[in-house]
């Protein structure tokens, strides 16, 4: 295991290409050389707490390889935070300066803070991608981050990563370490925004790409991905349903097809490459060279991961025995544990729990629904109703939809379960974080 990204890359071939951007191909050499020219123009970073936010991306890798193994503490912040936000987390971490992409210094933030080097590696201190109220901050380290990469020199030549993801985010991190540490080439999009990110992967080719479930829908629909020849294949960071992996082993064959269980409080946990959805029952009594698992009384998985990160929102989901609640809500059905979605975002319909992710499932099984969002609205008679918001495809004619739908929800569906209201919507909106904006 390396104590920085930069020792990573100094093990590698310098010649190699490892950044593809529009003003031409980063080599391994002259990213090493752009992170220390940084890093020895900056001496005072070392021991200090510092915030990074991913405004370009080129320039945000660039500091974060400069400054990872020299800083106390790094706090990755996405571009897009609310200010006050921003500041509230700037100072629950008490950092000392901030880095200005835009002006190529450090900002001090808190000036009258100093701290010793900080021996055994940089804290990196990220945010968790809830849409409500303040992220919770999660600390990792190197070590934590990079535990479930598969790092071959040889073989990670072989692969062009595209980025879906913000590189603050946990599941972006694990895009730029990959590509990185992997001796692989990673493609930046020019601008942020979905047709930027499609076009880049386009123009550079890439044959591997990581990206939600929801992204990874938006792409079919979108169509333009078919056009290039992905190897590998990676979904994580929401529920993965057989819809969405039986779609893409249409379009794309002769890849490789992986869902990842991942979240920022506990890391990765399992990867899974049979095509289906959920994981093997057995995986529950495995010992030796998996994640020990089990399932609560209450249907919620619990993991216990040899290496978790640290702060206080793992602490208060952590049981007596080292395990952490993930919040996931499963069942066992036919050898297998299937995900039925997040317990805390359940509808209450008349006291009756509604799983939003187990509707959606149902929804995309119509033919002419393209994609659906399930979410609650206020009743004053059962508390919550459930409501759908539906994308239709191109060619439906949405008075049979309709009715293809309710009838689909009634032989599919208990009658808490079924939407009392459709909405037919052009498109949905999807967080920074790649996933399904889940506010109303």
């Amino acid at each position: 295991m390396v104590n920085s990204i930069l020792d990573g890359l100094e093990n590698l071939p310098s010649v190699n290409t490892c950044l593809c951007t529009s003003h031409g191909e980063w080599l391994i050499g002259d990213v090493i050389k752009a992170s220390s020219f940084l890093r020895d123009r900056f001496p005072e970073v070392k021991g200090a707490r510092i915030v990074i936010r991913a405004l370009d991306v080129l320039e945000f890798i660039t500091a974060l390889i400069a400054f990872d193994g020299i800083a106390d503490s790094i706090l990755l912040l996405p571009a897009n935070l609310d200010l006050r936000i921003e500041e509230e987390l700037i100072r629950e971490v008490n950092c000392t300066y901030s880095w200005s992409d835009v002006e190529q210094r450090l900002i001090v933030v808190n000036g009258n803070s100093q701290y010793p080097s900080k021996m055994g590696g940089t804290r990196w201190v990220l945010a968790t991608s809830g849409t409500t109220g303040v992220p919770k901050l999660i600390e990792h380290s190197l070590a934590s981050l990079t535990r479930t990469l598969k790092f071959s020199p040889d073989k990670g030549s072989q692969f062009r990563w595209g980025l879906m993801y913000d590189p603050s985010r946990f599941a972006g991190l694990q895009v730029v370490l990959q590509a990185l540490l992997g001796n692989s080439s990673l493609c930046l999009p020019s601008e942020s925004g979905f047709d930027a990110q499609v076009q880049a992967l386009l123009d550079y080719r890439v044959n591997a790409l990581s990206a939600t479930p929801t992204l990874w829908r938006k792409l079919l629909m979108d169509g333009r991905i078919r056009r290039i020849s992905l190897r590998q294949i990676t979904l994580g960071g929401e529920l993965v349903d057989q819809g969405v992996l039986d779609a893409l082993r249409l379009s794309f064959p002769s890849s490789r097809i992986t869902h990842i269980y991942a979240s920022t409080e506990v890391g990765t946990g399992f990867a899974v490459n049979d095509g289906l959805a959920g994981f093997p029952k057995k995986w529950l009594e495995l010992e030796e060279g998996q994640m020990p698992m089990r399932i609560d009384d209450r249907g919620h998985l619990l993991v216990k991961p040899t290496s978790l990160p640290t702060g206080d929102e793992v602490k208060k989901r952590m049981d007596a025995d080292g395990y952490f609640d993930t919040d996931d809500q499963v069942r066992i059905k036919d050898g297998r544990v299937i995900f039925l979605g997040r317990a805390s975002g359940a509808i209450n319909v008349g006291g009756n729990k509604v799983n939003p992710e187990l509707v959606e499932q149902v929804l995309r099984q119509v033919e002419g629904v393209a994609d659906a969002k399930v979410y609650a609205k206020k009743s004053s008679v059962v508390g919550q109703l459930v409501a759908a918001d539906i994308v239709p495809t191109l060619d439906s004619d949405k008075k049979s939809l309709r009715q293809e739908i309710r009838d689909r929800c009634l032989r599919s569906l208990e009658s808490w379960q079924i939407p009392a209201f459709i909405n037919f919507v052009s498109k949905l909106d999807v967080t920074t974080a790649g996933k399904l904006e889940r506010t109303t």
